[in-house]
């Protein structure tokens, strides 16, 4: 029997189990829903965390040779960044966006061919394995950003319209979404930075070249600058909502494509 599997599984159904109480308090459902969501995701991640360990066991190596491999350690680190947020902030209403994205992802990772990201021998090098865990835990951090600024524009979007749905009360202020959006992405975009250098520097040691002009390599390049002026403008001009919560959600896109090797 592949416990990773059966353990993985049961990460899966905790994530659904926790995306569905959710969305049953956002809909004015009793508060205890809004309480067990954190509990259901931490015993997901704990699960995601054991299917992890076995799969690194059985392989004999570091979980993190190919594509679907990847995205399973990205949505785990989404989760356990996401936790981490709901820790310092409380604001519950992240799990719906994070949670099914993780079960899609975790989805995605099923059906895609683990030949899209090849390992060589070579990956065992440090240079390999640092840059894999930057990208990881910087997609991470942008995945909570993301989702900071996808509520954030949902709540602006109802306040101008002066139609707030009944789950309103729910969701977090302005304020507190653009917060949680700038200090994620304070953390994101260097860790993303360094990912971005570090695979420089293993392509160099791979092909002799740092830069191979691949449209993936582009998809990257491009999602860095948008998202590094999504940065200097709200450390240097003052930047602040709607504009920047766009901005980061594109920025986001272009990474996730990246992510699932689209070129």
């Amino acid at each position: 029997m592949d416990w990773a599997l059966v353990v993985l599984r049961a990460a899966l159904f905790f994530y659904a189990a926790g995306f569905v109480s959710a969305l049953a308090a956002l809909w004015g459902g009793p508060r205890g829903f809004s309480r067990v969501t954190p509990w259901l995701a931490g015993v997901g991640a704990v699960c995601h965390t054991l299917a992890l360990f076995l799969l690194g066991g059985t392989l004999g190596r570091c979980p993190l040779g190919t594509l679907p491999e990847v995205l399973s350690a990205v949505a785990w680190a989404s989760v356990v960044v996401t936790l981490a947020a709901w820790w310092r902030f409380r604001a519950e209403v992240l799990m719906l966006v994070i949670l099914p994205l993780a079960i899609v992802v975790l989805s995605i990772a099923k059906v895609a061919p683990g030949e899209m990201l090849p390992v060589p021998e070579t990956l065992r090098l440090p240079i390999g394995r640092f840059h894999i865990a930057a990208v990881v835990l910087g997609v991470a951090a942008l995945t909570v950003t993301f989702a900071a600024s996808l509520i954030y524009v949902v709540v602006d979007r109802a306040l101008k319209a002066k139609r707030p749905a009944r789950f309103f009360r729910a969701l977090p202020s302005l304020e507190g979404c653009d917060r949680i959006g700038h200090l994620s992405l304070m953390c994101a975009f260097p860790l993303l930075t360094l990912g971005i250098v570090t695979g420089a520097i293993y392509s160099e040691s791979l092909t002799g070249s740092p830069w191979t002009w691949q449209q993936r390599e582009i998809l990257a390049i491009l999602s860095w600058i948008i998202l590094g002026v999504v940065v200097v403008a709200r450390l240097g001009w003052g930047w602040r909502g709607r504009r920047a919560a766009l901005l980061t959600i594109l920025g986001f896109g272009l990474v996730f494509l990246r992510l699932l090797g689209i070129s």
